[in-house]
């Protein structure tokens, strides 16, 4: 049974596959048909394609042909244009270029050089011998002379010297505010700066280069004539007292002298400098700077007031220029094409720079004179004024390139060779002998001598040193600079270094610091030297006595000590042994009149108030003797000044201790005693007299 379905199942599904085998077949044909059909129309279409083609392209490829010609036509009809409008072109610019141009209207102009430029270049490559192209060049050329006039013409007009009292306003303005605040140099408008930089450009695209020079030759002369101005003018009574151009409206300036403005100006430089340090330095290690007092404090209003009028005329003008060259940069930029600005620029500054130097030769030949004529308030100027040209110099790196610094740099070089002539020669003045002086002679020298006060007071030589190294210490950090560049200074400086670690700021005091002790070295041994002019012991050791107290008490008060301190460590103590070692001389010039009173043990001893007649004799001449010199010395010392209160009181009062129970003793003893019929002959003084008159010694009313 099982087999039988089996059967029947299989024949079932063979008849099934059968069927589906025929119709596959039958599909199979089908397209196959259909394929052989679209091959055939497929062929039919390529040929009819084919004989299409070779009909069409001859069509096409002389429509091409034709398309070629037109295009040809068209560039040659163009090229002839061009070519009879380079023929035309010398014929129709002609009146143009001959009236030149006009302001405000260069354009058309160039057009016709552009023209007539084009031209030229076509006749010069395809027809060289041609008088076209002789009259195109000379065309051309007439046009650029034509316009490099215009040029000069429209910088000339919109250029003038500026006046001193708007130059001054200039140079006073505040720093962080824009120049363009200051109405006295907008000479040049932007329309006129656009025109000349047009026509800059279009100069220097046609290798047309003389505007360089025009314009070189026209704004140098406005800044030499605006400096030579500002000269003439500072020549003026009201130079120094100009008031300044009210800038806001409600707020009038106050009236400031030029040294007052000086040191506005220089003080925000400074501060300036400091503040760029400080972040600097706080950036890379995170510490501030303090204010640095070398370029601020001593920046100070009474070091300028009675300065050198001529030092600060020359700041003036070395400000004035550096002003100007900024702005003449300014309209470098927008008027000269930027390959051009540096050597333009050379051009522009160079007769500035010159007089500018020039100027600071004669001032320093000036000041070197003045201080050969020991005039040394000048080489105090010269070194505010180098502090001051230092401050400067950032503002003059920016501006200036790399030849005009070098130039510039002279200035300051020269400053500095005139602060360590005015260093050297106050030092060979101080060191001169013993008829060597810094000022004037006074009416108090002493007839005879070579200028030493007759009073023994301090030295004019002295208050003047004291008075000129208080100064330099205002300049310390400049003086410094100076003094590094000197090979004995640099090894004395070395050899403190070695013990001690110095900062900057040290570096400098350290620097002064050896300087005055050569100047207290040599001022030292110049008044040793002029003590020994006077005939009296004591008049001489109270004459170093003075001015070794007045140096001391000088440098205390000034703070001059400190930096003594830093060359020489034992300054003050050197100086206290050398006033108590004159004090010590000094009492040991009465030992000559106590020499007359005692010992008493030498003396003979009355017996009930009488002595032998050969001992009244002594006793006589011991008084007499101590009467005369004890009345010479005092009327010597009388005269005698001793300035210092405590210095004084102090040696009247050692006077007293050291003579006045001496001489007590003695009167005690004889001036009862009957050595002679007219006792008070010799018995002159009682120990109040005597007391009182060593009090009346350096009355410093005694002229």
């Amino acid at each position: 049974m099982n087999n039988l379905e089996n059967t029947i199942q299989i024949s079932n599904k063979l008849e099934k596959e059968t069927a589906n085998l025929s119709v596959l077949k039958e599909h199979v044909n089908k397209y196959h048909d259909l394929t052989n059909n679209m091959s055939n129309i497929l062929t039919v279409f390529e040929e009819r394609l084919g004989k299409l083609e070779q009909t069409i392209l001859p069509v096409y490829n002389k429509t091409e042909h034709l398309q070629k010609r037109q295009q040809n036509l068209d560039i040659t009809l163009q090229s002839l244009e061009i070519v009879l409008s380079h023929y035309d072109a010398s014929q129709e610019v002609c009146n143009l270029i001959h009236m030149g141009p006009s302001e405000g209207n260069i354009q058309t102009f160039l057009d016709a050089l552009d023209r007539l430029k084009r031209a030229k270049d076509y006749f010069l490559n395809n027809n060289s011998q041609s008088v076209e192209l002789q009259n195109v060049t000379s065309l051309f050329n007439a046009g650029c002379e034509s316009l490099n006039n215009h040029y000069k013409l429209l910088l000339k007009k919109h250029s003038c010297p500026m006046k001193p009292v708007d130059l001054l306003d200039l140079i006073y303005i505040e720093e962080d505010s824009s120049n363009e605040d200051c109405s006295s140099i907008k000479q040049l408008s932007p329309n006129t700066r656009e025109e000349l930089n047009i026509i800059s450009f279009w100069l220097e695209h046609n290798l047309r280069h003389e505007y360089m020079d025009i314009y070189s030759e026209g704004r140098s002369d406005v800044v030499y004539r605006s400096l030579t101005n500002l000269k003439d003018h500072q020549k003026s009574g009201s130079w120094g007292n100009e008031p300044l151009k009210p800038r806001h409206y409600g707020r009038p300036e106050p009236k400031k002298t030029t040294s007052a403005r000086l040191q506005q100006i220089f003080e925000k430089k400074a501060n300036k400098m400091l503040l760029r340090a400080s972040q600097t330095l706080e950036q890379s290690t995170g510490f501030s700077l303090k204010k640095n007092s070398s370029h601020t404090d001593h920046l100070a209003a009474e070091d300028y007031i009675d300065g050198d009028q001529e030092l600060d005329k020359y700041l003036v003008l070395l400000l004035g220029l550096q002003r100007l060259l900024v702005w003449e940069r300014t309209l470098l930029n927008d008027i000269i094409p930027p390959s051009r600005h540096m050597e333009v620029f050379s051009k522009l500054a160079q007769n500035s720079i010159d007089m500018v130097v020039k100027d600071a030769e004669n001032i320093t030949n000036k000041v070197i004179r003045s201080i050969a004529r020991k005039e040394w308030s000048s080489a105090l100027g010269i070194f505010s004024a180098l502090k001051r040209v230092i401050l400067l110099q950032p503002d003059i790196d920016k501006t200036c390139d790399a030849t005009q610094k070098q130039q510039l740099t002279k200035v300051l070089n020269r400053l500095q060779q005139t602060g360590t002539k005015a260093l050297e020669q106050f030092l060979e003045v101080v060191k001169g002998d013993s008829g060597t002086y810094l000022g004037g002679v006074g009416t108090s020298t002493l007839s005879g001598y070579s200028n030493v006060p007759k009073d023994a007071t301090v030295h004019e030589l002295t208050s003047n040193a004291i008075w000129f190294v208080e100064h330099l210490l205002e300049h310390f950090d400049v003086i410094g600079g100076v003094l590094q560049h000197d090979p004995l200074y640099v090894t004395q400086f070395e050899s403190i270094c070695i013990k001690k670690n110095l900062s900057g700021e040290d570096r400098n005091r350290t620097l002064l610091g050896i300087y005055i002790k050569k100047v207290l070295a040599e001022l030292n041994l110049t008044i040793m030297n002029k003590c020994e002019q006077y005939n009296d012991t004591a008049t001489k050791h109270l004459f170093r006595l003075n001015n070794i107290h007045y140096i001391l008490k000088s440098l205390q008060r000034s703070n001059l000590l400190d930096v003594v301190t830093l060359a020489e460590p034992d300054c003050e103590r050197s100086y206290l042994d050398m006033i108590r070692e004159l004090k010590v001389m000094y009492q040991k010039s009465w030992s000559k009149i106590l020499g007359n009173i005692s010992p008493l043990e030498d003396l003979p001893r009355p017996i009930s108030g009488k002595v032998k007649d050969k001992e009244r004799a002594v006793i006589k001449e011991r008084f007499s003797n101590f009467n005369k010199d004890f009345e010479e010395a005092c009327k010597i010392q009388r005269g005698i000044s001793v300035p210092d209160v405590i210095l004084r009181e102090g040696l009247k009062r050692d006077n007293i201790e050291q003579i006045v129970p001496k001489y007590n003793k003695f009167f005690e003893i004889y001036a009862d005693v009957q050595f002679s019929k007219n006792p008070d002959k010799y018995v002159k003084f009682r120990p109040q007299d005597v007391n009182a008159m060593l009090n009346n010694l350096f009355d410093d009313s005694v002229v």
